[in-house]
This record gives structure tokens, C-alpha cells and sequence, in this order.
């Protein structure tokens, strides 16, 4: 499964009473991370408790508590979070008690230029991430073992019985063929008698009737493999079908239709096909975000699905309406094609960002039930960009599927 942490945007808090020093840090390192703010020790530790951060940088001398007593608490909130400490002078006594603390460095003032800072910002974000993935294994280590093995053994079970069933198919086809071949040689022989033998006419008829019925079965056969379940690498990622496929799957699979909950999916006018996938990638990228939308609308309402198109990325994600949203994958993105965007919008609360993040770990309790394995996996296949609606800026539940065409 593609690692979530990778397709995040870098979010580090910045935590000093100096209001120049926010300044002179997101002019040196605001183009490659997200930049949070607090003035004081107690705001930064309130936006922990809402907000998982990937690097902390703080002041020492701050006014009610100071920076390492901070720290000292932050760790109790998240003990992976890793902290690089700022500050104008340092005396003994800082320095003996930073030691405990494992800071990953200490930054003087005044700041050090922009290119000498982003260098050292990516190895200390990767400690933090590479942290957090050590504790993640830790807590798991009782479990890895036998997930890992459920996991392969469903994956070995679907692709025997999957491929079974499109061998079965295909001789069926075949068999098909040869009804249908020998339906029209007896129909032809038989007619000419018929005229003189109304017992002849009435099996005349009756061929003709299963005639019909083996054109119709072969036409189904045929749609099959016409289809994006036709063939796993081969299909084209078609949207408009793709996304009725994902329909029908998201809503038999979950309470949906029990709990009146509605798909009103507009398809595009346009037979674009989506670049770097297959039509089972596309199917399987599209099943968790509506089974997500369906699961976070309230009951008795309906979930809205359509596609837009755009000249670049840059254009989507720029867009005055959604340059709050949280990006996963932005960077990564190709920005030299067209893309066709994927809105999913549903009556329903908008998740935080440490929820987002929680879900595509496959930790979000709410939506437990809706893997994001096949999500994560087509936006970094096509190097798309998914674009989810948070809170506060947000109060209904939307994600966005950007994806080069």
C-alpha cells in the first residue's frame, strides 16, 4: 500500500512570541511545507491536540512557559513529533536540559539563508516520519504477522476465483457460439415445412425464441469483457463507466439504500480516459472515495458526483474555491496535461485534517470499513492529486479526484 505520509504536503507549526521570526521562516521555507503558526506554548500545544505536524520548530524564551517545557509537554500529546529548537543565545543549563528532549538541532538566531535551511528541513521531516512509522510497526508488531497473511490469502482467493470465473466466461462465449450457430441451421431447415405442418411452425417459433435468447446472452458475455472488469491491465480507466460501476459496488456494500442515502452522478459529455491507469485501477480508486461520501452523508440524502475538466493541475488547485483544501499527493502530481476532475460532495460533516490523515492510514474509526488501499494507489499510479474539504474552513464533506487526461 502506497505510504499516505508520502503524498502529504510537509505541515510544520512554528512556535515563537516573535512575530518577524514567522515572517523571515515562511519567506525561507514556506514553498516546500505548510506553515502553522502560534504565538505561545499553549496555543501550540491546543493545535497538536487537533493537528498531527511533521516537524516543530520552536523558540526557547517564551513568555508563561518555555520552549523546552513545551516540548517536554508535546511529547505527551504526540510522541512522535520531532522538534528543532530556536533560539538566540544558549546557556548550560538549555543545553543540559535539551539532552533528555532529542531535539534534532538547535537553529540561531538571526536564520541561516533559504537554500541552507530547505536542505536540512527534508532529513529533519523524514526523522519525524520515519519516527512515526517505527511506533506505527511497534504498536501493530502483535498483529502485522496475521494481517499480512489474511491479506495475501484474500488477494491469492480473488485473483483465482476472478480469473476462474473470466475462463468460465469465455468458454461459455464459445459455447454460445455454437447454440446460436446450430439455433439458425435448424430454423433454416425447418422453415420450408413449416408452411404444411402447424406442429413443425410451432417448434419453428420456439427455435426462434432461443435464438433471441442466445443473442441476448452473448451480448451480455460480451459487455463483460468490453468492460472495466474485462481485462485487469488491458481496459481503458473509462470515468463515466467506471464511476457507475463504483456506484453500484459502494452502495450494495454499505447501509447505504437502508438508510436512504442517494447517488446523483452527472457524467461528462467527454469519452476522456484517464492516464496511467487501467479500468480496474480506476474502479478501485473510485469505490473508496464514494463509499466514503456515502458513509459520512446523513441519512435521507443524496451524495453528488461530477466531472469538470481543466487545462492543468495548477488551475484546480489554485482555484480561489479550493486552495483551502487539503492536498495529498500535489507535488508529485504531472502538471503538463489536461486533468478531469472527480467532485464527490455529500451532506455530511467535513472531516479534520488529522482525520483525513487517520483514514488513509486506516485508522479513522468512523470509516474503518472503506480501505483507501486502491485510492492512494491510482492517484500515485497516474500522478493525480486528491483534494479533501477540512475543517474549520469546511462544513460538508468533499473530496476531489484530480486526474491527468
Amino acid at each position: 500500500m502506497t505510504d499516505p505520509a508520502e503524498l502529504l504536503t510537509p505541515r510544520v507549526l512554528i512556535v515563537d512570541d516573535e512575530r518577524q521570526i514567522h515572517a523571515s521562516l515562511r519567506l525561507r521555507i514556506g514553498a516546500a511545507c505548510e506553515l502553522v503558526s502560534a504565538f505561545d506554548a499553549r496555543d501550540a500545544l491546543a493545535r497538536i491536540r487537533q493537528t498531527r505536524f511533521d516537524l516543530c520548530i520552536t523558540d526557547i524564551h517564551m513568555p508563561r512557559m518555555d520552549g523546552l517545557a513545551f516540548i517536554d509537554a508535546a511529547r505527551g500529546l504526540d510522541p512522535g513529533l520531532g522538534f528543532v529548537v530556536l533560539s538566540a543565545f544558549d546557556t548550560e543549563d538549555n543545553l543540559r536540559r535539551a539532552i533528555p528532549l532529542s531535539v534534532y538541532d538547535f537553529l540561531a538566531k538571526p536564520l541561516g539563508s533559504r537554500a541552507e535551511l530547505e536542505e536540512r528541513l527534508g532529513g529533519w521531516i523524514e526523522r519525524t516520519r520515519e519516527r512515526r512509522r517505527e511506533q506505527e510497526l511497534a504498536r501493530a508488531a502483535g498483529t502485522i504477522a496475521d494481517d499480512r497473511d489474511a491479506a495475501r490469502l484474500e488477494r491469492d482467493v480473488e485473483v483465482v476465483v476472478s480469473e476462474t470465473a473470466r475462463e468460465v466466461l469465455r468458454q461459455n462465449a464459445g459455447l454460445l457460439t455454437t447454440i446460436h450457430a446450430h439455433l439458425i441451421s435448424a430454423a433454416t431447415q425447418l422453415a420450408p415445412r413449416s408452411r404444411a405442418d402447424p406442429g413443425l411452425a410451432l417448434i419453428l417459433r420456439g427455435l426462434e425464441e432461443a435464438r433471441k435468447t442466445a443473442d441476448a446472452a452473448m451480448a451480455a458475455t460480451g459487455g463483460f469483457f468490453d468492460s472495466s472488469y474485462g481485462s485487469r491491465d488491458a481496459s481503458p480507466a473509462q470515468p463515466n463507466e467506471g464511476i457507475r460501476q463504483a456506484i453500484d459496488i459502494a452502495q450494495r456494500s454499505g447501509r447505504a439504500e437502508a438508510e436512504g442515502k442517494r447517488v446523483d452522478f452527472r457524467p461528462a459529455d467527454s469519452a476522456a480516459i484517464v492516464r496511467g491507469l487501467s479500468g480496474i485501477d480506476f474502479l478501485l480508486m473510485a469505490i473508496p472515495a464514494i463509499g466514503a461520501a456515502l458513509t459520512c452523508a446523513a441519512p435521507g440524502t443524496t451524495v453528488g458526483i461530477q466531472l469538470e475538466f481543466a487545462p492543468r493541475l495548477d488551475a484546480v488547485t489554485r482555484d480561489p474555491r479550493r486552495r483551502r483544501l487539503l492536498w495529498i499527493n500535489r507535488r508529485r502530481a504531472v502538471s503538463s496535461h489536461p486533468v478531469m476532475v472527480v467532485v464527490i460532495s455529500a451532506d455530511g460533516p467535513s472531516l479534520t485534517p488529522t482525520e483525513v490523515e487517520d483514514w488513509l492510514k486506516g485508522e479513522h474509526a468512523a470509516l474503518t470499513a472503506i480501505t483507501p488501499r486502491g485510492l492512494l494507489s491510482g492517484i500515485a499510479k497516474c500522478r493525480g492529486a486528491l483534494g479533501a474539504a477540512v475543517a474549520p474552513d469546511a462544513t460538508k464533506f468533499q473530496l476531489l479526484l484530480v486526474l491527468p487526461v
